[in-house]
């Protein structure tokens, strides 16, 4: 993706309204650290698409307008470095989207559900606000969807804030130190920590990930070495151990995945 002209898109220094979009991040003219906003009537103006979904929000079809982040990403004036863009959300969850990702699977910014815009969210029917903004994949917008691992994981609703950034940055901490010289199944767990752990957990120093859990990275670190089964069957069923676990099941992840977090947390080196 290429560097495009910054009047493509206007930024702004203060936000208007609770569905002002935040963006930072490698965008031309936006000194690091800063947030700017984007304004809902700005997101709608550009190409959106009218999507028949079913079951994405509500029970059976429903229209979903939805900007792709490829089109989002053209009208920021986005850097030439930057290869990711990172979502957080206003309960402190995160997902991570390379630009490879954004091409392949097409997540979208959803504007409207059923014609409605945020700030008449929820639509009836919905018992929950998950405004200001949703991202979201659809495997009946690109099939191959359905063959990820943890497309929930790229669904992240209550969506506050963007950030445009370069990926060797965000993930720096997990490439380095122990996880220089990863075991080929640490490299595989190491994919799985980002496309899914990472959206509730911190990882190592200098990594981007979501404060939704209170789990540090070092204590999940000691039980995936201490009681590896423990470790494997939490992430499996984590209510059955923990009845108020806020994490969601993933009994979906093969003996072969768990192992390979296993040894990725673990630091797991090649011999």
């Amino acid at each position: 993706m290429k560097l495009l002209a910054a009047e493509h898109l206007e930024l702004h220094a203060e936000r208007q309204a609770p569905t002002d979009l935040a963006v930072g991040g490698r965008l031309a003219g936006v000194p690091a650290g800063e947030v700017r906003f984007i304004r809902w009537s700005e997101l709608a103006s550009l190409p959106a698409k009218q999507l028949r979904l079913t079951g994405e929000f509500l029970p059976g079809e429903q229209v979903v307008t939805g900007l792709f982040l490829t089109d989002l990403w053209s009208a920021l004036a986005v850097t030439a470095d930057a290869d990711a863009l990172l979502a957080t959300c206003n309960d402190g969850y995160t997902s991570v989207y390379r630009t490879a990702f954004i091409r392949t699977y097409r997540p979208f910014l959803v504007l409207a559900i059923n014609g409605l815009p945020p700030e008449h969210w929820p639509p009836p029917g919905l018992n929950f606000n998950p405004g200001p903004y949703v991202i979201s994949v659809s495997a009946e917008v690109v099939p191959a969807v359905a063959q990820l691992l943890d497309a929930g994981h790229k669904r992240p609703w209550g969506v506050t804030h963007l950030e445009v950034a370069r990926f060797s940055d965000c993930a720096a901490g997990i490439f380095q130190g122990r996880w220089a010289n990863p075991s080929d199944r640490a490299s595989a767990g190491r994919e799985i920590w980002i496309n899914s752990c990472a959206s509730c957990h911190q990882g190592p120093p200098d990594t981007f990930g979501g404060t939704k859990s209170d789990r540090s990275f070092e204590v999940l670190a000691a039980q995936a070495k201490l009681n590896t089964a423990y470790f494997k069957s939490y992430i499996r069923d984590p209510r059955s151990f923990v009845s108020t676990a806020k994490m969601e099941p993933h009994p979906h992840y093969t003996d072969a995945q768990l192992d390979a977090l296993v040894a990725f947390v673990t630091g797991e080196v090649k011999p």
